[in-house]
């Protein structure tokens, strides 16, 4: 079966989850792979089974170039043991959206250890969904559409479980979505978080040190009761993934001009720090 045609099927069984996210009315069929809204909004699911559903393309500083990178490290495993924390808390048996899933790599993980949930994977970047696209079929395959955090298209209190991993967040929209009962689980990088990759492309200054505490106090802020869990690995780099990790980060964006210098050096460890958040609704 073709990917447009699995994105026809995912999408007409769960028809009246989703909701236009032009005017926000109901989303009422799929034909022909081309998704109607009861205002006449239409939407079509490209060759890939992926889905366009903002007004225009949102440029973003993420380029086809980095997001293959990064795909290259998190399919070394590079997330595994976070990815393995953040499964654990998610409710099973229903809609579960990757918020700003990227490259897809983290959706089709978590797809691929329960068959029985549906996973939808949304990024404002048109150029990570289409690689998130890309490639063999995921068995199960999610579905990944082109969208917008603050436009999520779909109805109130449909979502079962929501995660959005080392992306921006629109807590009002989630709130929105997610079903009584559902769960949120936020994925916030931790103090050590690349902490060699830090040290050795700026030893000192403000980039030298990172402090996740403003986007943990405001996730607090907004839910009060949140449940956190600290994931910490050391990860062994060959120089193929160093020079991935290097590229894939903005992290080195402002080292640029000492870039020839840090692959030369290099590193053959890195630590991936994370703190886990979970919301209970």
């Amino acid at each position: 079966m073709k990917k447009s045609e699995i994105a026809s099927q995912f999408i007409a069984q769960h028809l009246n989850q989703f909701q236009c996210p032009v005017c926000g009315a109901e989303m009422v069929s799929v034909v022909d792979q081309t998704i109607y809204c009861d205002q006449g909004h239409t939407f079509d699911i490209a060759k890939k089974g992926t889905l366009f559903l903002i007004n225009a393309p949102v440029k973003t500083e993420y380029t086809d170039e980095m997001l293959k990178y990064r795909q290259q490290v998190l399919t070394a495993g590079f997330f595994e043991p976070m990815l393995t924390e953040v499964y654990r808390h998610i409710k099973h048996g229903g809609l579960v959206l990757d918020a700003g899933c990227g490259e897809g790599t983290t959706t089709k993980w978590l797809a691929s250890q329960n068959r029985n949930d549906h996973y939808v994977g949304l990024d404002i970047s048109k150029p990570a969904i289409n690689i998130a696209g890309s490639g063999l079929l995921n068995d199960p395959q999610p579905l990944f559409m082109v969208g917008d955090l603050a436009k999520l298209p779909f109805g109130d209190q449909q979502v079962t479980s929501i995660v959005n991993i080392l992306s921006p967040a629109n807590y009002q929209e989630f709130d929105r979505v997610i079903q009584p009962g559902g769960r949120l689980i936020k994925v916030i990088p931790n103090s050590d978080y690349l902490k060699e990759l830090r040290a050795l492309v700026y030893p000192e200054g403000q980039h030298a040190t990172y402090d996740n505490s403003p986007v943990k106090q405001h996730f607090i802020e907004h839910y009060g009761e949140v449940a956190f869990t600290s994931v910490r690995q050391s990860f062994h780099l060959t120089p193929a993934l160093f020079r991935a990790l290097f590229e894939m980060t903005p992290l080195t964006w402002q080292a640029a001009d000492r870039k020839a210098a840090i692959l030369e050096e290099g590193l053959t460890e890195i630590t991936a720090d994370f703190e886990v958040g979970v919301v209970n609704f």
